[in-house]
């Protein structure tokens, strides 16, 4: 790659940081390194490695750019070599020719001015099993643009559909084991139901079991985040996943004033508070 390459690639990167609060450190969005790729010589020209989500490859040529459509094709299914993640998306980008000629701040100020940059999508595990969007042609738009384009990448669709199905397979067993409750104690289920203001049956369990999975998740989402906010992990390795540790980890989210969607619930946490079963 020329130099001139490079030192577009620098600036990309350093353009792409400022679009994005998660995106702000050096280590996130990476531009030609060398040693994230496992069992590859190759280097991606710009990597988006955002804590949670799934790291996206960006690989740019300056047009008329014959090859960068087979560069991010080749990137699906690389390893990352410190998580083991597998690049399930990749961008190519084609660049306007002027760029060669721009260094410095003029290079930075064209780039973030632009609305000529061409790009395509890539996902899938392999490269010839990958799908691209659009199906022809290039999208064209801005820096801003691109941003956009890699945050949606990085929630491929394999991904979410993975996710919708252990979502709905955690809620049907979750639904089995409040099934399992009734048989024991009625009043509890009762209790669920008229919190959610449903008569009691199927429907109604997995609609309990879907608002404590909502709960779980943006507690999760938190942890870390907020001053001294415990993840379910940590719960579970102290072996305090209990009523008690889950409502006190819940205070610390009303104290930032997140409340729930569910308005009928005088607390966020009144969820957790459930008769007991019988032993």
């Amino acid at each position: 790659m020329a130099r001139t390459e490079h030192t577009i690639n620098d600036a990309l990167a350093e353009l792409l940081r400022g679009t994005r609060r998660a995106w702000r450190d050096e280590k996130v969005v990476t531009s030609e390194d060398t040693g994230q790729l496992k069992d590859t010589s190759g280097r991606p020209d710009i990597l988006v490695i955002e804590p949670n989500v799934c790291p996206v490859v960006i690989e740019t040529e300056v047009f008329p750019a014959t090859t960068v459509e087979a560069e991010a094709l080749s990137r699906l299914g690389a390893q990352m070599r410190t998580t083991g993640r597998k690049i399930l998306s990749s961008v190519a980008l084609r660049l306007p020719d002027r760029l060669r000629k721009k260094y410095g701040n003029a290079l930075e100020k064209d780039l973030a001015s632009a609305v000529d940059l061409e790009m395509a999508l890539y996902t899938g595990s392999t490269a010839p099993s990958a799908t691209r969007w659009p199906t022809s042609g290039w999208m064209v738009g801005t820096v801003a643009d691109l941003s956009m384009l890699t945050q949606a990448a990085s929630v491929p669709p394999d991904v979410i559909e993975q996710a919708v199905s252990n979502l709905v397979g955690g809620v049907s067993e979750a639904a089995g084991i409040l099934t399992e409750i009734a048989k024991g104690n009625k009043e509890a289920i009762q209790q669920i139901a008229k919190e959610l203001f449903q008569e009691d049956g199927v429907q109604t369990r997995r609609m309990a079991a879907t608002i404590l999975a909502n709960a779980f998740v943006f507690h999760e989402s938190l942890a870390g985040k907020l001053p001294n906010m415990r993840s379910i992990d940590e719960l579970r390795g102290k072996k305090k996943f209990n009523k008690a540790s889950v409502l006190a980890e819940w205070e610390k989210i009303l104290a930032v004033n997140y409340w729930p969607i569910f308005t009928s619930l005088n607390s966020s946490s009144r969820m957790f508070r459930l008769p007991r079963a019988s032993s």
